[in-house]
């Protein structure tokens, strides 16, 4: 019944490397679901599906700083620029009563904002966009690759240990 366990385990293994695979178009969650399965699974096999759950692991935790860092640019540089946006207007109308207010934005003056904050922002939100893009294409690779190498029956990574 060895080999009934490894099929399970075989067939646990490629179902974390589909939800890994299908993260990017659902924000992330399938990739967390995931994660937990190999987590839970990755101590209890003996035979090279063992190292498809650290992989998978790993993996996950690369892609997740990834996506953390940017996210992280992303809030910062909507930040700046809200702040920006919040001082321009704060500073060419007479928003005093804030009951009252009546801003016609087709009049304001944006040439005022500083050509480093331009800069800034617009360069955030490119190298959020590159390293979102490049954790996309990270876990798409990865999965596909795991999943060759388990269809193959090989273990992938170099901490292989046979029981």
């Amino acid at each position: 019944s060895a080999a009934a366990c490894e099929e399970d385990e075989r067939n646990l293994a490629y179902v974390v490397y589909g939800l890994l695979f299908v993260s990017p178009f659902s924000l992330g969650i399938t990739a967390l679901i995931g994660a937990a399965l190999a987590y839970l699974r990755k101590n209890n096999c003996t035979s090279y599906v063992q190292t498809h759950f650290r992989y998978q692991i790993k993996h996950f935790w690369a892609i997740f700083a990834l996506w953390g860092m940017a996210t992280f640019i992303a809030v910062i540089c909507t930040v700046v620029l809200t702040w920006t946006l919040a001082n321009l207007i704060w500073s060419q109308y007479d928003i005093s009563d804030w009951r009252r207010i009546d801003l016609d934005l087709s009049d304001l003056d944006i040439s005022s904002i500083p050509v480093s904050t331009i800069l800034g922002v617009s360069s955030g939100y490119v190298v959020s966009a590159l390293l979102t893009f490049m954790a996309t294409v990270w876990i798409l690779a990865t999965s596909v690759n795991g999943v060759l190498k388990l269809n193959n029956h090989k273990p992938i990574g170099k901490r292989f240990r046979t029981a």
